[in-house]
C-alpha cells in the first residue's frame, strides 16, 4: 500500500515545501541574492536557475504568504495598541518608475507586551492614506514618531502618543541652546525637567527588564516578519 501523494505547494512544480522554505529563508531572512543561492545549490549538485526561484517566490506569495499577511493584519487590528513607522527603500527595475525614486516600507506592529505581530507593507509614497487605509475602522492607541499625518488620520477613535525618544530630542535641543544642563537648571528650565523625567522613565524600563519582570501575557517572543 502507498499513501496518496500530498498536493504540491505549487501545482506542476517539483519545488517541495522544504526547498521553498529554504529559499525564502535564504533570500528574506539571510539577505542572500538569488544568484548566490543559485551558486550554493550548484555546489551541492542541484541546477536551479535564479529565474525559476524568482517565479517560485512570486507564486508562493500569491498562493500562501498573502493569506498569512491578511491573517496577521486581522490579528494586529484586534489589539488596542499599535506602533507604526516607515522608512525609505529603493527598488530597481520597478515598472513605470525610475530607480532613483525613493519608495517606502511601512511597518505596523504590536506593542512589546502583546502577542508579537509585525506587518510590513510596501508603498510608493509616504502619503497619509496608507496609514488611514490600514487602520480603517480600528480604535486604540497609536504610537509613532512626529510625522504629522499620523496625528491627522480623521479617526476620533485613535488616541495618538508620540515616541518618547523623538519627544526627548526637542527638549534636549532646547537645553543645548540654553547653554547646557547647568545653565538650564539655574533658570528652572521646563525643558530640562521634561528631559530628566523622560530619562527617568527610560531607566525604570531598563530596571524592569534586568529583573525579568514579564508583561500580562508573559515574556515577549520573537516576532514574525511578513512582507507584502
Amino acid at each position: 500500500m502507498r499513501a496518496p501523494q500530498p498536493e504540491p505547494p505549487i501545482p506542476g512544480s517539483f519545488a517541495t515545501p522544504s526547498l521553498l522554505a529554504w529559499i525564502v529563508n535564504g533570500k528574506y531572512v539571510m539577505s542572500l541574492p538569488l544568484y548566490r543561492i543559485e551558486a550554493d545549490l550548484k555546489a551541492c549538485g542541484a541546477t536551479i536557475s535564479r529565474q525559476d526561484m524568482a517565479n517560485w517566490m512570486m507564486n508562493v506569495h500569491a498562493r500562501w504568504l498573502a493569506k498569512v499577511h491578511e491573517r496577521m493584519k486581522v490579528e494586529l487590528l484586534s489589539h488596542v495598541r499599535i506602533h507604526a513607522d516607515e522608512t525609505t527603500v529603493q527598488v530597481l527595475k520597478e515598472p513605470n518608475r525610475e530607480a532613483k525614486k525613493k519608495s517606502r516600507m511601512w511597518l505596523f506592529c504590536s506593542a512589546r507586551c502583546d502577542v508579537p505581530v509585525y506587518v510590513f507593507e510596501y508603498h510608493e509614497t509616504r502619503r497619509k492614506g496608507v496609514a488611514q487605509e490600514f487602520l480603517a475602522g480600528w480604535s486604540g492607541t497609536l504610537t509613532t514618531d512626529g510625522y504629522k499625518p499620523y496625528f491627522n488620520l480623521g479617526n476620533p477613535n485613535i488616541a495618538n502618543t508620540a515616541c518618547l525618544v523623538h519627544v526627548r530630542r526637542y527638549f534636549a535641543q532646547i537645553v543645548k541652546i540654553a547653554g547646557g544642563g547647568a545653565k538650564a537648571a539655574s533658570a528652572a528650565s521646563v525643558a530640562l525637567e521634561a528631559r530628566r523625567r523622560i530619562d527617568a522613565m527610560f531607566q525604570g524600563r531598563l530596571q524592569v527588564r534586568r529583573h525579568g519582570a514579564g508583561c500580562q501575557e508573559g515574556r515577549p517572543r520573537r516576532g514574525v516578519f511578513v512582507f507584502n
